[in-house]
C-alpha cells in the first residue's frame, strides 16, 4: 500500500448533509486529512454558516478550502448548482459523499401519510440519485477524467434488514444500495469507484427517541456509535486505500446487526 493511501491531498470533496451529525464529521475528517476543498451542502445556510466557523476554528487556511451551498437536495437543479460551483472554485471533483436524509416518525404502512413517503424518497433517494449524476458529471469532467474518483453513498442498518414503523425510511435505504450496485458497475471501467457505508445506531438528532434499552445493548459493542466512527469509514471508501473495492457495503454498527 502506498504511503500517502489514506491522503487527501489535491483531492477535492463534496458532502451534503454536512451541516451536522455524521456529514458534519465528515467533512471535519477530509479536512484533517488534508483535502485541498470541501463543499458542504445542506438545506439551511445559517446552519452551514454555523458549520463552516466551527471547521475553521478561526484559521485562515481552513476557511479556505470551505465552501458552502444552501438547498434541497430532492430539488433538481440544486446537485447542478452545488457541483457547479466546486468546480468554479476549485477546478474538479474527485470524491463525493451523500449523506443527506431524514428520518420522519414512526408509522405502521397502514398509518404511513403518502406525504411522509414522498418526502423520505425524496430526500433519500431522489436526492442521492441527483447527487450521484451531476458528481459524475464533473469527475468526468475534471482533469482525473474520473481516474480515482469515488462515491460514497450514506445508507442505513435498515437498508439491511426492515424494522417495524420504517417501510418508508427502510426502502428508501434498500433503493440506496440497489443504486450503488448499478451504477458501480457502470463507471468502474471509467475508474470511479462507488460504495455505501450502513451505520447502526449512531449519536446523532436521528437516533433521538430510539430506546436503547434492548437495542443498543444488543451490539457487540454496548454503545452507539459516534459520527466520527462512522466517517473513517467514509474516508476509507473514499481513499486510495480502498482502490481495489467497489460495488460493496460496508457495516458500520458495532455488531448490532447480528442482534437485531
Amino acid at each position: 500500500m502506498a504511503q500517502n493511501a489514506h491522503s487527501f491531498a489535491d483531492k477535492v470533496v463534496i458532502v451534503t448533509g454536512a451541516a451536522s451529525g455524521i456529514g458534519f464529521a465528515t467533512v471535519k475528517a477530509f479536512l484533517e486529512a488534508g483535502a485541498a476543498g470541501v463543499t458542504l451542502v445542506d438545506l439551511s445556510a445559517d446552519s452551514l454558516s454555523q458549520a463552516a466557523a466551527s471547521l475553521a476554528g478561526g484559521s485562515a487556511d481552513i476557511k479556505s478550502r470551505l465552501h458552502t451551498y444552501a438547498g434541497d437536495v430532492s430539488v433538481e437543479g440544486t446537485a447542478e448548482g452545488y457541483v457547479k460551483e466546486t468546480v468554479e472554485k476549485w477546478g474538479r471533483v474527485d470524491v463525493s459523499v451523500q449523506c443527506a436524509g431524514i428520518s420522519l416518525p414512526s408509522a405502521d404502512l397502514v398509518d404511513l401519510k403518502v406525504s411522509d413517503w414522498d418526502k423520505t424518497m425524496g430526500v433519500n433517494l431522489r436526492g442521492v440519485f441527483l447527487g450521484m449524476q451531476q458528481s459524475l458529471k464533473g469527475m468526468l469532467a475534471s482533469p482525473s477524467q474520473g481516474q480515482g474518483c469515488a462515491v460514497v453513498l450514506m445508507c442505513s442498518q435498515l437498508g439491511l434488514d426492515g424494522y417495524p414503523g420504517s417501510a418508508a425510511y427502510s426502502a428508501s435505504k434498500f433503493a440506496l444500495r440497489g443504486l450503488m450496485s448499478s451504477v458501480a458497475a457502470e463507471v468502474g471501467p471509467k475508474g470511479i469507484r462507488i460504495n455505501c457505508v450502513c451505520p447502526g445506531p449512531i449519536e446523532t438528532p436521528m437516533l433521538e427517541g430510539f430506546s436503547a434499552e434492548g437495542h443498543l445493548t444488543k451490539g457487540n459493542i454496548k454503545r452507539a456509535g459516534k459520527p466520527h466512527e462512522v466517517a473513517n469509514a467514509v474516508l476509507y471508501l473514499a481513499s486510495d486505500a480502498s482502490s481495489y473495492v467497489s460495488g460493496t457495503t460496508l457495516k458500520v454498527d458495532g455488531g448490532w446487526s447480528k442482534w437485531c
